[in-house]
């Protein structure tokens, strides 16, 4: 009886060894199955992702023919992909069909860099860390820097302070010196929107850092009325949009600037700079870059300055800047050309804007000091206020540089 008894557990056990290797074989077979369409779908994918890649599709958005020229020239044209690119005018445009339409965006960074970023995919950390800390971007990265700044005869300075202004106090007391030097110690092209606009942006910057700075692009984003923005509470304190107007209108009364400064044309700042009838100016670098040398070799260039050394700030150095709006290896292959010291070189060379690369030689002095000033303060560098707010908008950055105009009268 034991013995049968014996016999049955041992078939039971040798049925149970075949199970368990039945079932170890079907667990190996579909492992297997599973990696190996794992590797044909990988395969797939990765075969469908450089086909897909094949194509390259990059747009320019509000840049210069000059710019768009100079950096398509960095791109490079290869048989086996196909490469297009498309100028896109300033103005109106459907940021998703941009999305969905391209892989790479070439524009200031701005109010549309800011609405993409995102959706955009990362910055190659390669390419980021190339540049100093504060201008770092891994969603927007900049390539070359424009600079609103203050343009300061190197004459008066002389018979004045003796220094260039490092505060807003001592900015103000170097206008009030030269009243006695001067026609008009300070202009600029007021009846240029952009320049009148950018320079009341660099007050509130320098007044009140950069959470007034950003607290009246928030509201100008979202469409605060112009008199009710005039005394919003900026974050800093007596720092209003008002305050800076009213302090505006009270320089002609004071001698300290022309009595329309802020219809004044660019043929009048340079008038007024070749006859040696201005203290300070202010400009943008680009636009520095037009006057002759026999005139601006007269002006030495520097920030406006912060109101004090605990005030957080930056510079307002509008950026031409790329996003890379799809995961096309092609783009960051290309997009990493952009970044070598002889690249930032070259392209400072051709725009005469500030280099990003920490160590790429920049085109001149001036140049090379707004890089400097990027990355010396905590800020970094800062879009003026039509490209923060209205680069999709003209229309409504001309009733806004109205406003101003028409507060300061």
């Amino acid at each position: 009886m034991a013995k049968k008894n014996s016999k049955k557990m041992n078939k039971k056990t040798e049925q149970s060894q075949k199970r368990n290797k039945i079932i170890k074989l079907v667990a190996i077979i579909v492992v297997a199955l599973a990696v190996v369409i794992s590797g044909i779908t990988a395969t797939v994918s990765t075969i469908k992702k450089k086909k897909a890649e094949k194509t390259v599709r990059i747009a320019f958005y509000g840049l210069s023919e000059e710019y768009v020229n100079i950096l398509k020239e960095k791109i490079p044209v290869e048989d086996k992909i196909i490469l297009k690119m498309d100028v896109l005018s300033e103005g109106a445009i459907d940021l998703a069909a941009i999305k969905e339409k391209y892989d790479m965006l070439f524009t200031w960074k701005g109010e549309v860099t800011d609405s993409l970023e995102a959706s955009s995919e990362d910055i190659p950390a390669k390419i980021v860390e190339t540049m100093p800390t504060s201008l770092r971007n891994k969603k927007c990265v900049p390539i070359l820097l424009d600079h609103c700044e203050l343009a300061y005869s190197k004459t008066v300075v002389q018979n004045t302070t003796e220094n260039l202004p490092s505060s807003f106090p001592t900015f103000l007391n170097y206008l009030s010196q030269a009243k006695n030097q001067v026609f008009s110690p300070f202009f600029c092209a007021g009846a240029d929107d952009r320049i009148l606009t950018a320079f009341v942006g660099s007050l509130i910057e320098a007044m009140g850092g950069i959470k007034a700075y950003k607290n009246l692009i928030t509201e100008l984003k979202n469409g605060t009325e112009f008199e009710e923005l005039l005394d919003k509470d900026l974050g800093s304190p007596n720092v209003t949009l008002r305050s800076v107007l009213d302090m505006l209108k009270s320089w002609p009364k004071d001698g300290l600037t022309h009595p329309a400064w802020f219809n004044g044309q660019k043929n009048d700042l340079i008038y007024f700079a070749e006859e040696n009838h201005i203290g300070v100016f202010f400009t943008f670098l680009s636009d520095h870059r037009n006057i002759q040398y026999g005139t601006i070799s007269k002006f030495e260039s520097f920030v406006v300055p912060p109101a004090s050394s605990t005030i957080e700030y930056g510079i307002i150095a509008p950026a031409i800047s790329c996003m890379l709006l799809t995961d096309n290896s092609n783009c960051k292959r290309y997009l990493g050309e952009f970044f070598t010291e002889d690249a930032q070189m070259e392209l400072s060379n051709l725009t005469k804007l500030a280099p990003v690369h920490s160590r790429a030689q920049a085109y001149d002095r001036q140049a090379d000091d707004v890089r400097f000033w990027a990355a010396s303060c905590p800020g970094g560098a800062l879009p003026d206020l039509y490209l923060a707010v209205y680069q999709r908008n003209p229309t409504a950055f001309a009733e806004f540089a109205r406003n101003i105009r028409s507060s300061i009268k």
